[in-house]
C-alpha cells in the first residue's frame, strides 16, 4: 500500500488550484455543535496568540485522499477525499464567511469614497474566491470554472449556493448542520472585527483569519493513488462505526459493493442520500426498527452495521459480485427506503394509506393516539410489517394494540418484554405470507398475555388507584376517559362481542378535550365540601368536556353545571348532568361504572 504523508498547512493544501470532491460512498456533512464549537476556540486561540505576536500551530489531525491526474493539464489534480471531509469543508465555510465580511466592508468602503481600501478588499475577496471556491481552469484552450471543493450529492447544491452567498433552502439534516457552522463562523468573524470602528482595523484582523489558515492550521495530508487501498484504509479508519454512523457505514459499503456497476450505483446512492436525510439519531432508530420488523429481534448493542450488513446484504459474503447481487442490492436498499418513508410517518402517527371505506378519521386517529399521544413506539416494527396487509386489517392490529399496550403497560405496569417478542412473532408472520395472515393470531396471544399479567382484578385494582395529578402528566387519565366514551354506547348495548365504537362521526381532540372536574377543583367557600375535597381527583368525579365547553362551569356548584352537562356531545357527561345531585355515592357509582366498562373495553 503506497501512502504518501505529507504535513502541511491549510494554506498551503490550497496553494496550487487543488480540486476536491466527495465520493459516492462518502457520508454527508456530519459536524454537530459541539465539534463546530471546538472548531471556534481553537480559531480564537490561535487569533488571540496571533494577535499577541506570538502564533500557535493547531493540528486538525489527517486527511486522507486519493490523487487523480485532470486529462489535459500539466501538475493537475484532483483529490477524492476519503477521511477528513468535515474538516476540510469547515475550512472553506470559515473562508467564505471571510469572503462575506471583506464584501460588506467593501461596501462600506465604497460609500466612504476610500478607494484605497476598496482596491485592497477587492483582490483579498478575489484571490481567496479563488484559491477556497472557484478558480478558471483551461483544458485545451477550454476555459471553465472549476469547484476548488464539490461535496457529495446530497449537499453538493446547498454548498455551492451557500458559500456564494446565495439564498438557499434546507431540506436535510446535513444541511442544517452546513449551515449552522456557517452561522456560527459567520458570528465569529463578526465579533472579531465587532470592536473596531476604522475599516483598517478590520481589515487587518480579517488577515490575521488568513494568516492563521495559511500558517497555523495544519494537517496531515495523506495521498494515496489507488482507490482499492483507499477502501481498505476508509475501513480501517472508521472501523466498526466510531467516526461514522451506521447508516454511513452500510451507505459507504453498499456503494462499495457496486463499483463497477454504475447504474445500480447512482441510483443506490441517491437513495442512500434521502435515507440519511434524518438526524442521526432518528435514522438508527429506523434502521433498528426496520431489522426488527424483518428479523424478529433486535440487533445487538453497538452492533447493528455488522447486523444489518449480514442479514439485509448477504452479497458482500460474496468474492466477486455478477449484477445480478448489484440487482439484489439496488432491490434491497429500494425496500429500506420505502420502509424509512413508513418510519417517518409512524413516528408522526400518520396514516399509511390512502383514505378510504370503511375506515374513517375516528380509525386513524388511533394510530396517532397511540404513537404520538401515548408514546408506543415499541410497535413500530410489527406495523412497518402490517402495512402489507389490507388496511382493514392494519386498523384492527391498531385498535387491538392500543387497547392492550394501555391496559397491559400504562395501567398495569407489566415488563414490555413479552409484549414486544409477540409483536415480533406477528411480525414475521405476516411477511412470511401476508395474504393468509389472520388478526386472530395476535387476538389469542394479546388475550393470553392479558390473562396472565394483566388480570381483571389486577387492571381493576390499578384504576382504582388512577387519579388526576394537579402536578400534570394526566395524558393517560385524559385518554382513558376519552376511549370509555368512544366506546360506551356499544357498553351500554350490552357490550356483545369485540369493542366498537358505534358513532365514529365524534372524533374529539386529544390536545383540545379536557378533563373536567364534576365537584370543583378550587372551590370556594360557597362549594366547599369537606366530604367531596378528598374525592375531588378521583375517577368518579372526572369526566371530559366538549371543546367548546371546557371553559364553561369552572368552579361552579354541580346544580349550576349541571344544565352544561347536559347539552354535551359526550354520553358520559351527559348521564351526570341528568343526576339531580353529586355526592360521595354519586362519586364512587361514576367510578365503579367507569372501571366495569373498561374492564369490558380494554381487551384484544
Amino acid at each position: 500500500m503506497n501512502i504518501e504523508p505529507a504535513y502541511t498547512s491549510i494554506g498551503n493544501l490550497f496553494s496550487y488550484k487543488p480540486m476536491f470532491f466527495i465520493p459516492k460512498y462518502q457520508r454527508a456533512y456530519a459536524w454537530n455543535a459541539e465539534s463546530v464549537s471546538d472548531f471556534i476556540k481553537d480559531l480564537k486561540k490561535c487569533f488571540e496568540k496571533r494577535r499577541s505576536d506570538s502564533p500557535v500551530n493547531h493540528f486538525f489531525g489527517g486527511i486522507l485522499s486519493v490523487k487523480h491526474s485532470v486529462p489535459g493539464t500539466v501538475n493537475q489534480h484532483k483529490y477524492e477525499i476519503i477521511d477528513g471531509q468535515q474538516r476540510i469543508a469547515t475550512f472553506t465555510l470559515l473562508v467564505a464567511c471571510l469572503v462575506k465580511s471583506y464584501k460588506e466592508l467593501q461596501v462600506e468602503a465604497n460609500g466612504l469614497g476610500d478607494t484605497d481600501n476598496e482596491s485592497i478588499i477587492k483582490g483579498r475577496i478575489e484571490k481567496l474566491s479563488e484559491r477556497f471556491i472557484e478558480f478558471s481552469q483551461e483544458v485545451q484552450r477550454v476555459v471553465t470554472p472549476v469547484e476548488v471543493l464539490e461535496l457529495s450529492k446530497a449537499d453538493r447544491s446547498f454548498y455551492k449556493e451557500l458559500i456564494r452567498d446565495i439564498q438557499t433552502s434546507v431540506s436535510r439534516d446535513s444541511h442544517n448542520k452546513i449551515l449552522y457552522a456557517y452561522n456560527s463562523l459567520r458570528t465569529t468573524i463578526q465579533s472579531i472585527i465587532a470592536s473596531h470602528a476604522r475599516i483598517e482595523d478590520k481589515i487587518d484582523d480579517l488577515e490575521i483569519v488568513q494568516n492563521i489558515l495559511d500558517n497555523d492550521f495544519t494537517i496531515l495530508h495523506m495521498v494515496t493513488g489507488s482507490r482499492e487501498d483507499a477502501f481498505r484504509l476508509f475501513q480501517v479508519i472508521n472501523d466498526r462505526g466510531t467516526n461514522l454512523t451506521d447508516g454511513d457505514l452500510l451507505r459507504a459499503k453498499t456503494l462499495e459493493l457496486l463499483e463497477g456497476f454504475n447504474q445500480q450505483q447512482d441510483a443506490v446512492e441517491r437513495m442512500w442520500d434521502e435515507i440519511l436525510a434524518d438526524p442521526p439519531a432518528d435514522t438508527k432508530n429506523y434502521l433498528n426498527w426496520i431489522y426488527e420488523s424483518y428479523q424478529g429481534n433486535r440487533p445487538q448493542q453497538n452492533a447493528l452495521f455488522d447486523m444489518f450488513l449480514d442479514k439485509f446484504f448477504p452479497q458482500n459474503q460474496q468474492i466477486s459480485l455478477t449484477l445480478h447481487h448489484a440487482q439484489q442490492i439496488h432491490e434491497t436498499v429500494k425496500n429500506i427506503h420505502e420502509d424509512i418513508i413508513k418510519c417517518r410517518k409512524l413516528i408522526k402517527g400518520q396514516w399509511l394509506y390512502s383514505k378510504q371505506q370503511p375506515i374513517t378519521g375516528w380509525d386513524i386517529t388511533r394510530l396517532n393516539i397511540l404513537l404520538v399521544e401515548l408514546g408506543h413506539d415499541l410497535s413500530i416494527p410489527l406495523f412497518l410489517a402490517a402495512a402489507k396487509l389490507d388496511h382493514r386489517l392494519f386498523s384492527e392490529i391498531v385498535q387491538i394494540v392500543e387497547r392492550t399496550f394501555f391496559r397491559y403497560k400504562i395501567i398495569c405496569n407489566q415488563h414490555a418484554t413479552p409484549l414486544k417478542g409477540i409483536y415480533y412473532q406477528e411480525s414475521l408472520a405476516i411477511r412470511q405470507d401476508p395474504n393468509s395472515y389472520t388478526i386472530s393470531n395476535i387476538k389469542t396471544k394479546l388475550q393470553n398475555l392479558i390473562s396472565t399479567k394483566a388480570t381483571d382484578s389486577t387492571f381493576k385494582n390499578a384504576l382504582n388507584m388512577l387519579e388526576y395529578k394537579e402536578s400534570g402528566g394526566n395524558k393517560p387519565l385524559k385518554y382513558f376517559l376519552m376511549t370509555v366514551e368512544y366506546y360506551y354506547q356499544w357498553y351500554k348495548n350490552g357490550a356483545a362481542g369485540v369493542p366498537v365504537c358505534v358513532d365514529k362521526s365524534r372524533v374529539y381532540d386529544f390536545a383540545g378535550t379536557s378533563i373536567e372536574h364534576v365537584y370543583p377543583r378550587n372551590s370556594g367557600s360557597s362549594v366547599l365540601d369537606s366530604n367531596l375535597e378528598p374525592l375531588k381527583n378521583t375517577l368518579g368525579n372526572l369526566t371530559i368536556m366538549d371543546p367548546g365547553q371546557n371553559t364553561l362551569g369552572g368552579n361552579d356548584p354541580f346544580m349550576c353545571k349541571a344544565p352544561l352537562y347536559q347539552q354535551s356531545s359526550v354520553l358520559l357527561t351527559q348521564e351526570i348532568g341528568s343526576k339531580t345531585t353529586w355526592t360521595q355515592i354519586e362519586i364512587n357509582d361514576q367510578k365503579e361504572l367507569l372501571i366495569d366498562a373498561a374492564l369490558k373495553i380494554f381487551i384484544p
